[in-house]
């Protein structure tokens, strides 16, 4: 019999977060759905993982060495009443990772600055898992600036690297001006795009498809105002689009999000939806 052929696998930024982030449970699933072969992921990739996660993470260290938060749990108190879910859940996931890591008293002042090395330790850690552990396809097709912002934090003076990272990467319209995502989506893909947008028109709106009509709905309006209307929040409506068009056709492309069932055929790409945690866990 002849050797196993490997298969490459192209992971979506929702499972490059149960890669690194993940349950035990799921990242043994991904283990037994991807053994051995090689996982990919693009520069856009990263910078969306850092956009949804690292941010946040970097957002709430600035927040904990404030001289008004005595403790974490005052930390974590005016973090849950300030931000949205989602900068919600990405606190409550790097707390649950800490407490693993060390025992901190998350109530005793005296854990505070304990428990901002752990945290800057952590982010360094998680910024090197994502670059080492999942390789780099290797092309940059929308030169997105703000994943070329690197994290550099001096051990002897991590805050300082931390807020050059935090500045630059939230810095988008200087970021904007020097990306190619409008030639990206209006030059090389306008035909695809197009193809998009008539797919939604003739859609139901339900559970399995607003997710992609949503996705569409952004992509006809830039078709109509044209490159102008590209900004990093747009890229934010539109960033499954964006992923799906620019990954490899030789590769599978793995995912949570359903719109992917709708943007992969149409361009005939190759991709498996995988369950959420709490279907798999059922």
């Amino acid at each position: 019999m002849g050797a196993k052929s490997i298969q490459k696998h192209y992971l979506d930024t929702s499972i490059v977060r149960k890669r690194l982030l993940g349950p035990k449970i799921y990242q043994n699933y991904l283990d037994s759905q991807f053994g051995n072969d090689p996982c990919y992921i693009s520069k856009f990739i990263q910078m969306e993982f850092k956009r949804s996660y690292l941010i946040n993470i970097i957002s709430f260290y600035f927040n904990t060495r404030l001289p008004t938060m005595e403790t974490i749990d005052d930390a974590l108190s005016y973090w849950s009443d300030k931000y949205r879910s989602s900068e919600l859940k990405a606190i409550i996931q790097l707390v649950a990772d800490v407490i693993k890591i060390r025992a901190i008293d998350f109530s005793n002042p005296q854990d505070k600055q304990k428990a901002l090395r752990q945290l800057g330790r952590y982010i360094k850690r998680i910024e090197l898992k994502l670059r080492r552990e999942l390789k780099d396809i290797g092309k940059d097709s929308t030169r997105c600036e703000r994943a070329a912002v690197p994290l550099k934090a001096d051990p002897e003076d991590i805050a300082s690297g931390f807020k050059n990272f935090f500045v630059a990467f939230n810095d988008e319209e200087s970021c904007r001006k020097r990306c190619h995502v409008d030639s990206f989506l209006l030059n090389r893909y306008l035909s695809e795009i197009e193809k998009y947008v008539k797919k939604a028109d003739g859609l139901p709106t339900d559970n399995s498809t607003k997710g992609f009509k949503r996705i569409a709905e952004n992509l006809k309006k830039l078709l109509e105002k044209g490159g102008k209307l590209c900004s990093c929040r747009m890229c934010g409506n539109i960033g499954d689009a964006i992923i799906a068009l620019d990954a490899p056709r030789n590769m599978v492309l793995e995912h949570i999000d359903r719109a992917f069932d709708y943007l992969c055929p149409i361009i005939c790409q190759l991709h498996k939806r995988h369950p959420s945690t709490s279907l798999l866990i059922k």
